[in-house]
């Protein structure tokens, strides 16, 4: 898959601006503060229909201005166009179109543009919260999987409604009994899920990691989940039995605290906790091997090449992990990387793709000679 071309109006600092792109690797560079990831942000946007820097559109929208619009168009298959557009407003919402085509289902869109995004808090995923864990493995399941994003939209819908019937002026427990049911079989599919993704990641996690860091560490994702499993099989039962046991416990705090919601990607080295035991260089080569791993599983499962997207990462990586990270890209397809510096690269012998360089500044884009 190729982004062409991209057009933004009133999106964060951008009044209008229009950009051509290329195959292999675009760089956008400038000063902190230019605009430059805004750029990867209304594409990761135009993917998946949400911000990775905010839970707010509002806060997209161009100073002064009432709305934003993204347009993207892609080639894709055998030099088939595909333009996808979407506009927020306060007063509107939100409203996609394809190929002048309205979505009413945003279920049923995710995917056909496959992003994977690299940025400095994904290089903390070792190191942080689960909740980060968990929207990770989730952001990849979704792209891939739209059972798995049917599975997701219906259990959080659920677990809403079951906080809601936890608080004690709401309590009506054959409603919360209708709601744990589908919690829990919404719930056990995507335990599943993530749990066999979880393997295949590890596998490939493990290669990737071997490769980068010319060593003989072990590294290996677990799934963690707090059903209490003895037999998988038994999943929904498990499931059912926590939910009975808990249950006072849950009336006490006014909220879920058994499901997937609750779950974590434990990550370790060498049999030890990576958190725990790894080295800042360390805990860098493990984010970079998962982010080529999840590059590597969503392109098996989608018939288009991801776009990856590199957020002013390279400041935090030396030149070695830099060059072996790009020999492994290969002919992957398209690759943005936001930098402060035009001449990043010049610590490199060479790079194994052709680039095109593009000055960011004062909310303007400009093409520049290599």
């Amino acid at each position: 898959m190729l982004l062409k071309r991209l057009n933004l109006i009133n999106f964060r600092n951008y009044s209008e601006i229009h950009i051509n792109f290329y195959d292999g690797v675009n760089i956008l560079y400038g000063e902190n503060g230019a605009g430059k990831t805004n750029i990867l942000e209304s594409i990761f946007y135009l993917a998946l229909t949400k911000s990775f820097r905010t839970n707010n559109d509002k806060h997209l929208i161009l100073n002064k201005s009432d709305m934003f619009r993204i347009l993207g168009e892609f080639e894709i298959g055998s030099k088939q166009t595909l333009q996808s557009s979407i506009a927020y407003s306060p007063t509107e919402g939100k409203r996609l179109t394809v190929n002048y085509q309205k979505i009413s289902k945003f279920s049923d869109y995710i995917g056909q543009l496959p992003i994977v995004l690299l940025s400095p808090s994904d290089l903390l995923l070792s190191q942080g919260s689960p909740a980060q864990r968990r929207r990770f493995i989730d952001v990849l399941l979704c792209q891939s999987s739209r059972v798995y994003l049917h599975h997701l939209m219906h259990y959080n819908r659920s677990l809403r409604h079951r906080n809601q019937l936890l608080q004690p002026k709401n309590k009506n427990m054959e409603l919360l009994l209708s709601w744990e049911e589908n919690l829990i079989n919404n719930g056990t599919h995507i335990i599943k899920k993530r749990k066999e993704t979880v393997e295949v990641l590890s596998e490939l996690v493990q290669s990737f990691y071997k490769k980068l860091s010319d060593g003989k560490d072990n590294v290996k994702i677990v799934y963690q989940t707090n059903i209490g499993l003895n037999n998988w099989d038994n999943l929904h039962l498990n499931f059912r039995d926590q939910f009975n046991e808990k249950r006072d416990r849950e009336y006490e705090l006014e909220t879920t605290i058994i499901g997937p919601h609750r779950d974590d990607l434990l990550f370790l080295i060498n049999g030890k906790v990576l958190k725990n035991y790894a080295s800042q260089g360390e805990h860098k080569t493990f984010i970079i091997a998962l982010k080529l791993a999840e590059l590597y599983y969503l392109g098996q499962r989608q018939t288009e090449s991801p776009i990856l997207l590199f957020d002013d990462v390279f400041g935090e990586l030396d030149s070695g992990r830099i060059r072996k990270m790009l020999d492994h890209l290969g002919e992957i397809g398209q690759v943005f990387i936001t930098t402060t510096s035009k001449t990043f690269f010049d610590k490199l012998e060479k790079v194994p793709m052709s680039v095109h360089y593009y000055h960011v500044e004062n909310g303007n884009v400009s093409a520049q000679a290599a």
